[in-house]
């Protein structure tokens, strides 16, 4: 009985927002060909946290993981969803709890523009914002650069509230928010940024959007920059992407249990 009351509310959700509702129909149809995807290994080895920042700073960075910035930003984290009411999904908690950015992935944003110190990056997919957080604490101790997130409410359970209530409210003004789908926001940023430090891709993780979103991004992201991508075993996207340009990637272990991996390519 939940199962068809929850596909009836998306059902009269849609009705009654048909942009929406196509855009429901839109992701069912990629994660649907997704599933008839056969996945190709990737031809580099998967490296933990500390390797992947040798390599990306070329043995520049010391990393750092348990400075006092990063560990009150962790407990603000956890504070956060160990306070979070309501069952998935509902108003008060529309993501589940592990659909934001896990392991040491937080950690690795953080440390990456401590070294980079980027002037623009664009993430797309938000939720709670764990990754924005990470990514904007360092924005903060480097005095410098913005975090233009996209993200998407196409759901009845969805609002803009919601988006990014997990970020630190001292972190927020170098913080802007799009809402729409990456398509029509990406070109919109790019024709107002025409170059980034760094592209993450963390929304739907399908090969269509997210071939769409390496290709757009790519072009403009400065040399020396970064395009990071969240849940590689997903599909083939990021292997076929980084074959098509030719780029050695960076494949960093997110999590062991159950096993993740995010994708790293410097241009």
């Amino acid at each position: 009985m939940k199962n068809i009351s929850f596909y009836l509310s998306l059902l009269k959700f849609s009705l009654l927002h048909p942009k929406s509702g196509i855009n429901l129909i839109n992701e069912a149809n990629q994660v649907h060909d997704d599933d008839t995807q056969k996945f190709k290994n990737f031809d580099y080895d998967p490296v933990d946290l500390s390797l992947a920042l040798k390599l990306i700073t070329d043995n520049q960075i010391d990393f750092k993981n348990t400075s006092l910035e990063i560990n009150n930003l962790k407990k603000h984290l956890e504070s956060f969803f160990k306070n979070l009411s309501g069952d998935y999904p509902s108003n008060t908690k529309p993501y589940p709890i592990d659909y934001s950015i896990s392991g040491d992935s937080g950690p690795l944003l953080y440390n990456l523009c401590k070294f980079v110190k980027p002037e623009i990056i664009i993430e797309t997919g938000v939720a709670y914002g764990v990754s924005s957080s990470y990514i904007l604490q360092a924005l903060n101790e480097n005095n410098k650069g913005k975090l233009i997130s996209i993200d998407s409410i196409f759901r009845p359970w969805q609002s803009k509230k919601m988006i990014g209530a997990a970020i630190p409210k001292n972190l927020l003004d170098r913080w802007e928010l799009k809402i729409g789908t990456s398509e029509k926001m990406l070109n919109e940023i790019f024709s107002k940024f025409p170059s980034i430090d760094i592209f993450l891709h963390d929304s739907l993780h399908t090969y269509k959007n997210m071939s769409l979103e390496f290709k757009k991004s790519w072009p403009f992201i400065n040399s020396g920059g970064f395009l990071l991508s969240d849940d590689v075993l997903n599909n083939n996207a990021f292997s076929d992407f980084y074959t098509s340009i030719k780029k050695e990637p960076i494949i960093m272990i997110q999590d062991k249990k159950p096993v993740s991996y995010l994708g790293i390519l410097k241009k």
